[in-house]
């Protein structure tokens, strides 16, 4: 029965098996007829005459299994019909992790607190037991493993074959290059702004969200309402310590509501909005401060691949300023290409923004607890969530600039103070003569989880269903 396809762990046979199976019991049954009619000598043929069990020894599956498999045959609608490969209804897995913004910062200074404040190394199982009291985190080892890799950290070995996440090099390099760079701005007086989008819906509740108390910056409070479907606002915005830039909102309903909501943002239109809406009303030398989408980084010129013809490599050359052989081949002007490439990327918004006499200052990846605008967004949902159930859609769009409105400068001010509290905390922790290593290996076996397991790949959203 090498044959027979069939998975015993969970007990389901697929189409091949089941019709080997029926087979099987017809054939047993057509010999025990045959031996029947012309048993001469009138031998005891009764422990021959129990097909099933028969049918069942030599396939390795139970008597009520044959059972089940010959009723499904007789209700097949022809004999030449095949069976078909029943599954199990099984529970299906979620694999999606919400994940707001904010609480990315958490995690991620979390980390930080166990080697600074606690100094001791952290394992994947005590940083699972923080969160869940902090952001109720309730992913299994494997989940937070993907979120850590995302955020920024990479597999290392640390000894007696031990396995450890510790935070990239160009991640960390990244961040530092960003803090000085701010700082320095500040310095100058420069007044830095902030700008992101994010996404409303006409069916708006409330999510997990920071919000603010007193004054002040909270993380303790949590919503357990899901975020439903319905038609999509994007909203395009920036601020600053003096509150939203005047006149700069741009609200309008999306073209689609499936997949990531910056589907509905382009390079066009992102810098049709910069040209009307932000630049015209910035104070000058403003410092604009914005992520990584992929419509920021728009390159302002082509950069020859592997794929290029030498020819294009050599002219990208040339017009560069890099010396090369002529008798180079292909593989080796590519080779002085990649070498050189990262101080020649440009991308137009950084020059259409610098033409205009301002600077563009991008955040690193992963860090939206660097940007506050961030944080005026969860509380501009959670003022929308309280009163939009179901509203047509001029009065979620009316609604949504009424909660643009309420957004004062005391918030903004605060927001952007906490935002650099954080930012001299990173510029801290650089000093320190230790890297931020999570041990990955102890403390882990209690559940069982494969890193290889496939059904545990995750993948990460943020607040405003953006995948990370």
């Amino acid at each position: 029965m090498s044959n027979l396809k069939c998975e015993r762990k969970r007990k389901i046979i697929h189409s091949e098996g089941r019709a080997i199976i029926a087979r099987v019991y017809h054939f047993l049954q057509e010999e025990y007829n045959f031996m029947k009619a012309n048993n001469m000598d009138h031998c005891d043929l009764s422990p021959l005459a129990n097909i099933r069990k028969r049918t069942a020894e030599a396939t390795g599956f139970s008597e009520r299994t044959v059972t089940t498999i010959l009723k499904e045959e007789k209700e097949l609608p022809s004999s030449s019909a095949s069976f078909t490969s029943p599954m199990k209804k099984r529970r299906k897995r979620n694999n999606k992790f919400n994940l707001a913004n904010m609480s990315l910062e958490i995690i991620r200074t979390t980390v930080q607190n166990f080697h600074i404040v606690e100094k001791q190394l952290l394992t994947l199982s005590k940083l699972r037991s923080v969160l869940s009291e902090k952001i109720g985190f309730d992913g299994c080892l494997n989940t937070l493993r993907s979120i850590l890799k995302k955020l920024g950290y990479k597999w290392r070995k640390i000894g007696n074959n031990r396995e450890a996440l510790q935070e990239r090099h160009e991640i960390q390099l990244w961040r530092l290059n960003f803090l000085k760079k701010i700082f320095q701005y500040r310095s100058e007086g420069r007044p830095i702004v902030y700008t992101d989008e994010t996404y409303v819906l006409t069916s708006h509740v409330r999510q997990n969200t920071w919000l603010r108390q007193n004054n002040d910056l909270k993380g303790n409070k949590q919503f357990s309402k899901k975020l439903s479907t319905g038609s999509r606002f994007i909203v395009v915005h920036a601020g600053s310590s003096d509150g939203f830039v005047p006149n700069a909102s741009l609200v309008y309903k999306a073209a689609s509501t499936s997949g990531d909501y910056h589907s509905n943002m382009n390079h066009d239109n992102y810098t049709k909005w910069l040209n009307e809406k932000l630049l015209p009303n910035l104070p000058e030398k403003s410092v604009i401060v914005m992520d990584n989408a992929s419509y920021h980084n728009t390159r302002s010129s082509k950069i020859p691949t592997s794929n290029s013809s030498k020819g294009e490599m050599q002219k990208w050359l040339t017009e560069n300023g890099i010396s090369f052989d002529n008798r180079f081949k292909k593989v080796e002007l590519y080779d002085l290409i990649k070498k050189n490439k990262d101080r020649f990327i440009t991308f137009k918004i950084d020059d259409f923004i610098r033409k205009k006499g301002f600077e563009i200052l991008r955040l690193p990846p992963y860090h939206p607890e660097l940007n506050p605008i961030e944080n005026i967004w969860g509380i501009i949902k959670n003022q929308i969530a309280s009163k939009i159930i179901g509203q047509t859609m001029t009065v979620v769009q009316s609604l949504i600039d009424e909660c643009i409105n309420n957004i004062d400068q005391i918030t903004w001010r605060n927001t952007c103070k906490h935002v650099e509290k954080i930012e001299k905390d990173y510029m801290k922790y650089f000093d320190y003569d230790f890297q931020f290593i999570i041990n990955v290996s102890e403390d882990d076996d209690s559940d069982n989880e494969s890193e290889n397991d496939d059904s545990d790949r995750v993948e990460m959203f943020d607040e405003n269903s953006n995948i990370i």
